[in-house]
């Protein structure tokens, strides 16, 4: 999991450090910053699957990923550094990883890079599920490198050969050299975070796509559930899951109108059935989001935008219990952030009894938009405590403006802010 996250000049988030826990909860006025963690999320995961290149083009190229500042100021310098602690499912021990980006004319360059990281040895033989490599936790292995433009100044030899020059200023050893050996258990990990915000009338037009994994928005949602509904205990157990919230459906099949594939439900009380298109949008993102938390192998972080969208209050109570099952699960934990505006969610996720739960693995963070502070800060000590305590409920305290998020006029500065 992420034991600390560091950033600075990603999008408008100028600069913070956090500390997140299993559970996190990210909360904070309209434009402070809570899209940008998201986008921040998908960007470190495309890295890892695409490059760097690729991951700022898909970001909308170097003025959509840049911070921009009032002024002439300093030449932009993006870093951004995690801490990992142990995920030992997924084959990690520990890790840092940092990189720092420099402006080349409208694209980056890498001006540093470092690892230093402790993985598991993989064993021979079948995987464990869903293709995940097995690991001997009795043979760790150290990696570790470090560049400076194109120089390498350190390399571990269980990387493989040494190099001392890396041609491609713009390209990341990590990714370059992420599908050899060992350091494969790294960019697995990391290019398996995912974001979901998925779009109850995207979803209703989906008839293709991937069905590795679901999209963002949930484009390709009929064939990434025709998927892990083919497995009858997979199918069993998330229908058990949807029905705590929408108790009338009975069935889900994958199905197909013509050429195009769909999903079929069935009502329990009626026994009709109904195509994907015609289902209710809260019970669309609702499936969507519950198949990702409990599919047999969820990626390792999970970011869910403002959850509350078309669901019920009982439903929202219902999935953030399932978010909070599968991040303290024994194998294969999913480390999730929710970022919310709703009281029903901070009520779900930060309620006395979640947090005893959880038992200290429950973070709350604010996202701000303040002259020479943190972007993203933890929510005030004296609050968490309040309510660990139950000195009134979490939601009460967001509505009087405790946990300090409310927006604030920034003073204006002179100068161009398109400059970097």
């Amino acid at each position: 999991m992420i034991a600390q996250f560091s950033v600075r000049a990603f999008k408008g988030l100028r600069q913070f450090t956090i500390s997140p826990q299993r559970m996190n909860l990210l909360i904070g006025a309209n434009g402070t910053g809570k899209t940008n963690f998201t986008d921040l999320v998908a960007f470190v995961a495309a890295l890892c699957q695409r490059g760097l290149s690729a991951a700022v083009e898909n970001a909308g190229g170097l003025a959509q990923v840049r911070t921009r500042r009032p002024g002439v100021g300093t030449p932009y310098r993006m870093r951004i550094e995690l801490r990992l602690g142990e995920d030992a499912s997924r084959g990690i021990k520990e890790a840092i990883y940092a990189f720092e980006l420099a402006q080349l004319r409208d694209a980056v360059k890498v001006r540093q890079e470092s690892l230093q990281a402790t993985v598991y040895k993989r064993k021979p033989g079948k995987p464990s599920r869903a293709g995940v490599p097995r690991f001997d936790t009795s043979q760790p292995i150290a990696l570790g490198f470090h560049r400076e433009d194109t120089t390498v100044k350190e390399w571990n030899e269980a990387l493989g050969p040494a190099i001392v020059q890396f041609d491609d200023p713009q390209e990341l050893i990590l990714y370059s050299y992420g599908r050899l050996g060992e350091l494969r258990t790294l960019t697995d990990y990391l290019g398996s975070w995912r974001v979901y915000n998925v779009d109850a009338a995207m979803a209703k037009r989906s008839t293709g796509g991937s069905d590795a994994e679901l999209d963002r928005y949930g484009e390709n949602i009929a064939p990434y559930l025709a998927r892990l509904l083919r497995d009858q205990a997979t199918r069993e157990r998330l229908l058990g899951y949807l029905r705590e919230a929408v108790p009338y459906i009975q069935n889900i099949q994958p199905d197909r109108v013509l050429t195009f594939q769909t999903l079929r439900f069935t009502e329990q009380d009626t026994g009709a059935d109904f195509q994907l298109a015609d289902m209710s949008d809260g019970t669309i993102r609702l499936l969507g989001l519950l198949a990702v938390l409990r599919q047999p192998v969820p990626p390792a972080v999970v970011v869910i935008e403002e959850p509350e969208n078309a669901l019920h209050a009982y439903a929202i109570q219902h999935l953030v219990e399932v978010a909070r099952q599968a991040s303290l699960s024994s194998e294969f934990a999913s480390q999730v952030f929710l970022t919310s505006h709703s009281p029903a969610v901070v009520d779900a996720v930060l309620s006395p009894e979640a947090l005893r739960e959880t038992a200290a693995q429950t973070a709350c963070f604010v996202t701000q938009r303040k002259a020479d502070a943190p972007s993203i800060v933890a929510a005030p000590d004296s609050v968490m405590k309040a309510i660990a305590e139950n000195l009134g409920r979490p939601s009460d305290f967001y509505r009087e403006g405790s946990f300090g998020d409310q927006p604030v006029q920034m003073e204006l500065l002179s100068g161009n802010g398109d400059r970097p």
